[in-house]
């Protein structure tokens, strides 16, 4: 086998297709031929501002799909040919081999999911990034801190009743679409908003009511909605994270007491958040010092595996195929940086 990546030579560079090494897994690590590779504002950010790497030649990519080819000596949940999506974690091991821009990558046991045969590959990697962001910033004790879903649990009668309100604000993004899944299983009444060309699409995900973003009245319109539904709200989760993003979610806060806010994007001076709403800014973290799995860990696993059999999670958005290999991520990353991409994740097929 020959490995072949899309590497960034330096900051700010074009990438460039050449040889790679062939990643062997370490005891705990699966190695995997990538099939498909999902493309995120992540990747174009660190190449465009030549940010977060800190060692050049690197490899980008944060998640993809494929096929396992071999296992570590201490791996027990995969075999040789099983099919996967997984979540790369190269900016945290400082290791290229974990990058998914490359032929094949080495992946820890638990950011790897089995994949019903049904879904193609495509579909596959538009999912492990958006859902691990949005489970910990949903049930990480640091963030937001609410309550995980169960796969296979049946609701209790709070749960059905819908009494506790959360407002994802960017509904129709990859985090978002995650989002507004893992908390329409948990019970929770879901406000969103988008363009008013996605409200079919993110009500279909399972969003109660919708709001669209563009309306000068958004922030008293979802204040007025949550009144009139004399239900609590419990958190905020800001997808898009720009400081209108974050004064506009802090406003819905503050006017019910305050609270607390997830964002996936870096903080804003205070006086956005009106002296009673915290504001914080995820990153996925990783396993803890005692080698256990962190929350978001053990849903984004049951939901990308026991959740994509029993179709309480769908592989959303929906996938924008480019073909090219590797020869065509830049380009890939080129169309993302233009803009225009909307309820949809550009993915590239190796």
């Amino acid at each position: 086998m020959a490995n072949q990546a899309a590497w960034i030579p330096s900051a700010k560079a074009q990438l460039e297709i050449k040889y790679a090494p062939l990643p062997k897994p370490q005891a705990n690590e699966v190695l995997i031929q990538n099939k498909v590779v999902a493309i995120n504002p992540i990747d174009y950010k660190i190449q465009q501002y030549g940010a977060i790497i800190q060692n050049y030649p690197a490899i980008l990519g944060f998640e993809s799909s494929g096929i396992v080819q071999a296992v570590g000596s201490a791996v027990t949940r995969f075999k040789k040919a099983d099919r996967v999506a997984a979540l790369s974690v190269s900016i945290r091991t400082n290791n290229t081999a974990n990058a998914s821009f490359q032929t094949y990558m080495t992946a820890p046991e638990n950011v790897v999911a089995c994949i019903p045969d049904s879904l193609p590959f495509t579909n596959a990697a538009v999912l492990p990034l958006g859902l691990a962001t949005a489970a910990a910033g949903l049930y990480q004790p640091e963030y937001l801190h609410l309550t995980p879903p169960s796969n296979t649990a049946t609701p209790g009668p709070e749960e059905k009743s819908k009494e506790k309100v959360v407002l994802i604000w960017g509904g129709s993004s990859a985090v978002g679409s995650s989002c507004i899944q893992l908390c329409a299983t948990a019970g929770l009444f879901v406000l969103t908003t988008c363009s008013s060309k996605n409200f079919d699409y993110v009500r279909d995900l399972g969003a109660d009511l919708v709001f669209d973003y563009t309306s000068p009245s958004v922030v008293e319109d979802i204040i007025s909605a949550i009144e009139a539904s004399g239900k609590r709200i419990v958190a905020v989760y800001d997808t898009i994270s720009s400081e209108d993003t974050a004064k506009q979610s802090a406003e819905v806060l503050h006017r019910f007491g305050g609270g607390r806010m997830a964002a996936t994007g870096p903080q804003y001076p205070a006086t956005l958040l009106l002296g009673d709403v915290e504001r914080f800014f995820v990153q996925i973290p990783g396993t803890k010092s005692d080698g256990t799995a962190q929350v978001w860990m053990e849903v984004w696993r049951e939901f990308m595996e026991e959740g994509l059999r029993s179709g309480k999670l769908r592989a959303k958005p929906e996938p924008i195929v480019k073909e090219g290999g590797l020869g065509g991520v830049q380009g890939a990353m080129d169309v993302l940086r233009e803009g225009g991409v909307s309820a949809a994740k550009i993915v590239v097929t190796l």
